[in-house]
């Protein structure tokens, strides 16, 4: 039996072999980045690591010539495609809702109002007029952030309208609308952002021991606390615990 790990740039491999040394199974990597890989059994390295469907043909073809007991993948940029290859392949771990939940912040935001919640405002945007429809509701400045990559990078500051019309002559949007943008925009929080305990979020989004998530929330002039963002974040444990906790090796306490 095996374990497949994924790792864009090999930054967990390292870990893998010592973490994971009493399980009793071989590992096989799937990486973007060549180089010796010491304790793997395989080493598959895919070109475009981030684009394109070559990671998960590679898990596709390790599983096709072994059993797969269970997928690691402790990278933001792999958490959703990872959830979604545990469940066509029957995996244990993480599932496509769970992973959305923590990579897509209007994702989050919905689970959050229903839990009667109370977020920061943010909105997606799909089309040039949502910018201009969220700048008359909440005026200027705006952030714009790519909505599904990892850390939902700032993609432009709109400190006005004359900002906004430069950010779309630039390519900001497409004009077609037939193209969907996978864009957020957001005016600026109304205080200070601070992390907070994810404690009183248990319950509103899914938990999982491998999966750990930071939450901020905005400390407004009124005296609430806003949840400002939530995201899976694999710095908040070590390394090793969240190997083995997606390994299905150790049960940790899950502490929001």
């Amino acid at each position: 039996m095996t374990l497949v790990v994924l790792d864009p740039d090999g930054r967990y491999a390292a870990a893998c072999p010592a973490a994971l040394a009493d399980a009793g199974q071989d590992l096989w990597l799937v990486t973007g980045a060549a180089g010796p890989r010491p304790g793997f059994a395989q080493v598959t390295v895919v070109e475009r690591y981030e684009h394109g469907a070559a990671v998960e043909l590679a898990v596709l073809d390790a599983a096709a010539r072994t059993e797969v007991r269970a997928l690691i993948a402790l990278d933001p940029v792999d958490q959703v495609r990872a959830a979604g290859l545990r469940e066509h392949l029957g995996l244990p771990g993480q599932r496509p809702a769970a992973a959305q939940a923590l990579a897509d912040p209007i994702t989050a935001g919905g689970l959050l109002a229903a839990a009667g919640i109370a977020t920061t405002p943010r909105e997606e945007v799909r089309r040039i007029a949502d910018l201009y429809l969220w700048a008359h509701r909440w005026g200027y400045p705006l952030t714009v952030r790519r909505r599904l990559a990892a850390g939902h990078p700032v993609l432009a500051e709109l400190a006005d309208e004359a900002a906004l019309r430069a950010a779309v002559a630039g390519g900001l949007l497409p004009y077609d609308p037939a193209q969907v943008a996978a864009l957020t925009v957001e005016p600026p929080p109304a205080g200070p952002v601070e992390l907070a305990d994810g404690a009183a979020l248990a319950g509103a989004l899914p938990a999982d021991p491998g999966h750990p998530c930071t939450v901020e929330t905005v400390r407004a002039p009124d005296g609430g606390r806003p949840v400002h963002t939530v995201r899976y974040d694999p710095a908040a444990r070590p390394v090793r615990e969240l190997l083995r906790a997606q390994a299905g090796l150790d049960l940790l306490e899950v502490s929001r």
